[in-house]
């Protein structure tokens, strides 16, 4: 059976190849087959993390512990190995299609959405793009039309960034200022965005022609940022055709592209017996 691709491989601390690794002092032999951008995760006896690396330009480059800290969001230090991985892919520049994947709770959207707010904030990026698409979640009623200008008929799809950023009003303040868009999937046809970093959430939600509509719009100094979780989707068009999947599979070992997969809720207690369900 094929090993599932998550952006990083798993070596535990006893495998022979270590000795290899650690003895090539340029670290310039890909000693465990590692694709363009994928992480390598050292573990002790019992799965302890211990060092990680990424391949990356011909070289394994050491991951270094970063906290993100994105004015009102407040520092955001990782909380498990995966979400180190995923702050390390976030803030490199060079990578410029990032997706993250994983159970809900596990961190996607606040990663996201501060280390999006850093970036901005060090120059790297005018504004941020925000863009979902508007699917209602599975087995519940449509609301029907909804009357007023374009945020109240969307802003809805941006509550994640209502959540973190503490509110309505603040979120209204970013929009206010031209430092945060809110828009509609089926609105960006045909536009040219520039340095932005356009991150769209939910994106188990999204077909093949979704994603390239998507990669379409990336123009100079923009980057494009996705998260979603695959077993969220809802619509059974979405498990026939699923533009995320879709993209991971075919970009994977690319210099522009960078995934992992977060596996792992950091929610609070009472929101991880969803899982039991």
């Amino acid at each position: 059976m094929a090993e599932i691709y998550t952006g990083y491989k798993t070596v535990r601390c006893d495998d022979e190849n270590l000795f290899n690794f650690y003895s090539d002092k340029s670290k310039e032999t890909n000693w465990f087959n590692l694709l363009e951008n994928q992480y390598l995760v050292v573990v002790d006896g019992d799965g302890n993390p211990l060092e990680q690396y990424k391949w990356q330009d011909g070289k394994h480059k050491k991951v270094a512990n970063k906290t993100l800290e994105s004015g009102m969001l407040g520092k955001i230090k990782p909380l498990n190995v995966e979400q180190k991985l995923a702050i390390d892919m976030l803030l490199d520049t060079s990578i410029t299609v990032k997706v993250l994947v994983g159970s809900m709770g596990s961190g996607k959207d606040l990663l996201m959405t501060a280390a999006a707010f850093y970036l901005m904030n060090e120059g790297n990026a005018n504004r941020i793009v925000w863009c979902r698409n508007n699917i209602e979640v599975r087995d519940t009623n449509s609301i029907g039309a909804l009357p007023g200008s374009l945020y109240e008929k969307i802003g809805w799809t941006a509550s994640p960034l209502i959540d973190h950023l503490g509110g309505e009003d603040a979120l209204r303040m970013q929009m206010d200022s031209a430092k945060v868009e809110v828009q509609f999937l089926g609105h960006i046809r045909g536009r040219d965005i520039r340095d932005s970093i356009i991150l769209c959430s939910e994106a188990e939600n999204l077909s093949r022609d979704h994603m390239k509509l998507l990669l379409g719009r990336v123009a100079a100094g923009s980057s494009l940022w996705v998260n979603g979780d695959s077993n969220q989707r809802d619509s059974k068009v979405f498990e026939l055709n699923n533009g995320l999947e879709a993209a991971i599979d075919r970009l994977k070992g690319n210099r522009l592209f960078g995934y992992v997969y977060m596996p792992h809720s950091v929610r609070s207690e009472t929101a991880k017996l969803a899982d039991l369900l």
